[in-house]
C-alpha cells in the first residue's frame, strides 16, 4: 500500500468502500518505506500547532497497528531500478525538488510491487499513472476521493 492509503483511511471520510472491503478481506503487505514516511510525518508536525496532538495520536495508532504485520522491501537491484525510474521521470517532467523525493518513494513502492508480484493500492493517481507508463507492467489499484 502507498502511504496515501493509511492517511486516507485515518481521515473522517475514510477510504472508498470498495477499497476498504478489499483490504479487509486480503492479506496486506506493508512497506518499510510507508512506515518511515508516516514516522517522518509525525516528527515533522509543529509542536505548537493546535492539531498536532490529535494528528500524532492518529499516526501513532497507525504505526502501532503495523508492528508485527507482514512487510515487503526492495532488493538492491530494485532500489537501483526505482532510482533510475524516478530520476528519469523527475527530469523529463521537470519536477521540483520536493516532488522528486515523493516520486522516488512512489517508484520504490511501484518496483516493490513488481518484484513481489503484489498489487499496489494507491490514491496517488498522477504519480502512479506516470510510473505505469514508464516503469513496465505492474498490478496497481488506484482510487480517488
Amino acid at each position: 500500500m502507498d502511504t496515501t492509503v493509511y492517511v486516507d483511511g485515518a481521515r473522517r471520510a475514510g477510504l472508498p468502500a470498495g477499497i476498504a472491503m478489499l483490504l479487509a478481506n486480503h492479506v496486506v503487505c506493508h512497506s518499510p518505506l510507508c512506515i518511515g514516511e508516516l514516522a517522518f510525518g509525525c516528527g515533522r508536525l509543529d509542536p505548537v500547532h493546535p492539531e498536532t496532538a490529535r494528528n500524532r495520536a492518529a499516526i501513532a495508532a497507525i504505526l502501532q497497528r503495523l508492528s508485527g504485520e507482514q512487510t515487503t522491501d526492495l532488493s538492491p537491484a530494485g532500489w537501483a531500478k526505482a532510482g533510475v525510474l524516478a530520476g528519469s521521470l523527475a527530469r523529463t517532467q521537470g519536477f521540483a525538488q520536493d516532488r522528486r523525493r515523493a516520486l522516488f518513494i512512489d517508484a520504490a513502492l511501484f518496483v516493490t510491487a513488481q518484484e513481489a508480484g503484489l498489487t499496489l493500492v494507491s490514491g496517488n493517481v498522477s504519480d502512479m499513472d506516470l510510473l505505469l507508463q514508464a516503469g513496465g507492467s505492474a498490478s496497481v489499484l488506484l482510487y480517488g476521493i
